[in-house]
């Protein structure tokens, strides 16, 4: 059985200035499938945290019908969501809402499917190992993609395990955790979570990551910061 949970606090920055977070994310655990969204609207964009919220909305919508067609191509599913996206902006405008994407679903007939588009980071760790999905480290200056920018479902960054079994826990991350991530730590914070976390209520969970990324030990970090967390009962180790 899967499970969920994660955490999204504003950045110092945001706080100092009195700005909403534009951050959001968002799990569903429900007819068999698992499923956690993490989304950063980008900071130049006015509506990006209307972007944000609208976007893990759009991809629950979306996620609850491709996962009731069997084999359905992830294609359709990021079809979908910039659809319902984009109807769910129209007031506010694509440009100005734009924010990136980034989930991990898995369905009751055993597809786990990763997808990213913009900043951040997805991480699937299993006994054989880890595997993420992450901007490349040549792209120019700080140019993104996202909802609102891409134009073509192309531009999502995809991993597909068609017939999933076994032991696993996803990590999720916008870029203001991600980035103050080593890479050789990032299976080191995942496991922290779990086993620190993952055996307590889902609100006590909830309020105990908030905690921790307001705490953010990096020194002058300024951006809000976002986690979300799919894992199995096989990976769940309650600490000494």
């Amino acid at each position: 059985m899967w499970s969920a949970m994660g955490a999204s606090v504003r950045g110092p920055e945001h706080r100092k200035d009195g700005r909403p977070n534009q951050d959001a994310w968002l799990s569903r655990l429900a007819r068999g499938t698992a499923l956690a969204v993490v989304c950063d609207g980008l900071g130049s964009r006015p509506h990006s945290a209307v972007g944000s919220r609208a976007a893990c909305r759009a991809v629950a919508d979306a996620v609850r019908h491709w996962a009731d067609g069997r084999d359905a191509p992830p294609e359709l599913l990021l079809r979908l969501i910039h659809a319902l996206w984009n109807m769910r902006v129209h007031e506010t405008g694509r440009d100005e809402s734009a924010t990136t994407c980034l989930f991990a679903v898995v369905t009751k007939d055993g597809r786990l499917l990763l997808a990213q588009l913009g900043d951040g980071l997805v991480m699937l760790k299993t006994p054989k190992g880890t595997m993420t999905l992450e901007p490349p480290a040549e792209r120019f200056g700080n140019a993104t993609t996202g909802l609102g920018i891409a134009s073509d479902v192309r531009e999502w960054r995809l991993h597909l395990e068609p017939n999933f079994t076994g032991a696993a826990s996803i990590l999720l991350a916008t870029d203001g955790v991600a980035d103050d991530l080593l890479p050789e730590k990032r299976a080191e914070f995942l496991n922290f979570l779990v086993t620190n976390y993952g055996h307590r209520p889902a609100t006590a969970r909830t309020r105990a990551i908030a905690k921790q990324l307001r705490d953010w030990p990096t020194p002058r970090h300024r951006d809000d910061k976002t986690v979300a967390v799919l894992w199995n009962d096989a990976t769940t180790e309650a600490p000494p």
